[in-house]
């Protein structure tokens, strides 16, 4: 069984995500993709509640669709999140399954820094997805470049962006992440 574990804040989940994921499954490169949404960010990065990303994601898992799960994991543990343990974890729990880690060629360029917590992160498979405006590179020992793929051109930062300043963001993320997002007001700027 081979897993690609997809981390990230989810802050909030959007159609890029949803894309990487069908395009993982139908290419047949893995046979399954588990979201691993961050509780604690390395790089201190502020995010909304745990259980507000949580409801997000859950919307981007189609019924009846059992290769795609959320992994929980790190928002049950204490602390910050680090890749490398999670690989760890994983691995105990499910001996017999071949894990890699998805990222975005974005995450290239700051790739050092992940290593400088735990230089050992270079054992485990990446599979690095193009992502628009980050080139493909630097590539570090066992990662593999997705280069028969669309790019991905959305971001979380985008989608948030967006929804403060009140513009629709409904060509961004899942219609029900949409209305999820509108319903709770999440994003809004305060204004006085």
């Amino acid at each position: 069984m081979q897993i690609a574990l997809f981390g990230g804040a989810f802050d909030p989940p959007h159609i890029g995500h949803q894309f990487i994921t069908k395009t993982l499954l139908e290419k047949k490169l893995v046979d399954e993709v588990w979201y691993v949404p961050v509780k604690q960010h390395p790089f201190g990065k502020n995010m909304l509640p745990d259980e507000v990303r949580l409801e997000m994601l859950q919307f981007l898992i189609p019924q009846n669709e059992p290769r795609i799960r959320i992994e929980t994991y790190e928002l049950e543990k204490p602390g910050i999140s680090y890749t490398y343990e999670t690989f760890q974890f994983l691995e105990k729990k499910y001996p017999d399954t071949y894990f890699s880690w998805v990222i975005g060629s974005d995450n290239l360029g700051s790739f050092d820094k992940w290593l400088d917590v735990h230089p050992q992160l270079l054992e485990y498979p990446f599979l690095v997805y193009p992502r628009q405006g980050f080139t493909m590179g630097p590539l570090y020992p066992n990662m593999t470049p997705l280069m028969e793929v669309e790019e991905v051109a959305v971001s979380s930062t985008q989608v948030r962006e967006q929804a403060a300043r009140g513009e629709s963001i409904t060509d961004l993320v899942d219609p029900e992440v949409a209305q999820y997002i509108n319903n709770h007001h999440l994003y809004v700027t305060a204004t006085t």
